[in-house]
């Protein structure tokens, strides 16, 4: 691996992969999975491919009393921002040739479950914030830099602040 745990080569091979064929940029991301109906466990699963087989990602329904045995939904939904953000910002300054030594990524959201509820019609999420501490050789500057790099260019980022056209479809089967 190289520098920061980012295999540099793969990035820039992909990139000039894609700059001289940019349909190979667009596709579709897809995940499937299924609720599971015995009790005491976990209620959802999917999954999903990785280098050398599989990954069985799990969450449980949201428990509003405390910890479930899996994470919920809301688990996974921040932890695709957090390392999605660390990843972006990683990646580039890896590309730049940065050394970093330690990233601690924090997402936070502010949610409001009263409309989940019927209660109000408040929206469910109010706010995202993303905080991250950064050790290394790299100046505040760059950090900046990075930073805004990091907001543009992450796809969970790009998500929380753009609109994006939602399908979707329930049907009996």
């Amino acid at each position: 691996m190289g520098l920061n745990n980012i295999d540099t080569k793969q990035v820039v091979d992909y990139k000039k992969e894609i700059r001289n064929k940019p349909v190979d940029a667009k596709f579709t991301a897809k995940i499937e999975g299924d609720w599971l109906f015995e009790e005491g466990g976990p209620q959802f699963r999917s999954i999903v491919k990785v280098k050398d087989g599989t990954y069985t990602m799990e969450a449980c329904h949201p428990n509003f009393a405390g910890p479930a045995s899996r994470p919920g939904p809301m688990a996974f939904g921040l932890f695709w921002f957090a390392a999605c953000f660390s990843s972006t910002l990683v990646t580039e300054a890896s590309l730049r040739n940065i050394t970093l030594t330690n990233v601690k990524t924090r997402v936070e959201a502010d949610l409001d479950y009263t409309a989940q509820f019927d209660l109000g019609k408040q929206p469910l999420v109010n706010g995202f914030r993303v905080f991250m501490d950064v050790k290394g050789d790299v100046t505040e500057a760059q950090l900046a830099d990075l930073k805004e790099y990091s907001l543009t260019h992450c796809m969970g980022m790009f998500t929380i602040q753009h609109a994006i056209t939602l399908k979707a479809e329930v049907k009996k089967i």
